[in-house]
């Protein structure tokens, strides 16, 4: 019996579902797999790097591990060193606004019932108010 990483049965459906170009952060690759080989070894690099290391929340872990419990850039098991560039790239894709454009929202403010007392309460949990 052999041991597989987590993501192989996912890489075995993504490529099947995806078996053309695929574009990730502003580049194209031939296939999904093309783009995981990639970006896992720059991953792998970047793991070399002590001051990355150094990031709170870094896991306790071999390299091995942390590669195989990775899709990137979309996931890390690790901080995520391409989590600026999806925002810039999510920012990019916002619509336009206009330049007086000011997002405002009123805070919700109502009475708010509670309690084990209310009808819905009771109608969900009918056994916990019959009299005795």
């Amino acid at each position: 019996m052999s041991q597989t990483t987590l993501f192989e049965g996912l890489q075995q459906e993504t490529t099947a579902k995806t078996s053309g170009p695929v574009t990730c952060l502003g580049q194209t690759f031939a296939s999904e797999e093309e783009r995981r080989k990639h970006f896992t070894a720059l991953l792998r690099e970047k793991l070399q790097d002590p001051e990355f290391r150094k990031i709170e929340g870094f896991p306790h872990g071999e390299d091995e591990d942390i590669l195989n419990l990775s899709d990137p850039p979309y996931y890390t098991a690790c901080p995520n060193p391409w989590l600026s560039e999806f925002i810039a790239e999510w920012e990019a894709q916002k619509p336009a606004q206009p330049e007086d454009y000011h997002y405002h929202r009123e805070p919700f403010a109502a009475d708010v019932s509670e309690g084990k007392n209310h009808p819905i309460y009771n109608a969900l949990h009918p056994t916990l108010h019959q009299s005795r």
